[in-house]
């Protein structure tokens, strides 16, 4: 199973590809490898990777710098997940997504 997990970096992220490895056929991906604030760059991945799974573990999660860059936090954090959910759809793509009001109620 090829398995998708962004926010490689953070702290669920990372505690996921740990508990992954050996596994799956994981690949681990951070903000600079995907930019979830595109949307073109998470269609393409999917396209290029092709997982059987998506386990999206990364968010903005820098609440004080959230309200000065709104939009940003608003494409990575609750746009991104759309753009994700569909283009995983398209393909038969199953997504786990782990999420928290800490920033957005």
């Amino acid at each position: 199973m090829r398995i998708l997990v962004t926010g490689r970096r953070g702290q669920v992220g990372s505690s996921i590809a740990v508990e992954l490895r050996g596994k799956a056929d994981v690949i681990l991906t951070g903000r600079d490898v995907l930019d979830l604030s595109d949307p073109d760059a998470i269609r393409g991945s999917l396209c290029a990777e092709r997982p059987d799974l998506v386990i999206n573990a990364a968010a903005y999660t820098a609440v004080d710098r959230a309200e000065e860059e709104p939009d940003l936090a608003l494409a990575v954090n609750a746009r991104a997940l759309e753009v994700l959910g569909e283009a995983a759809a398209a393909r038969g793509t199953a997504v786990i997504h782990y999420s928290t009001d800490y920033v957005f109620d």
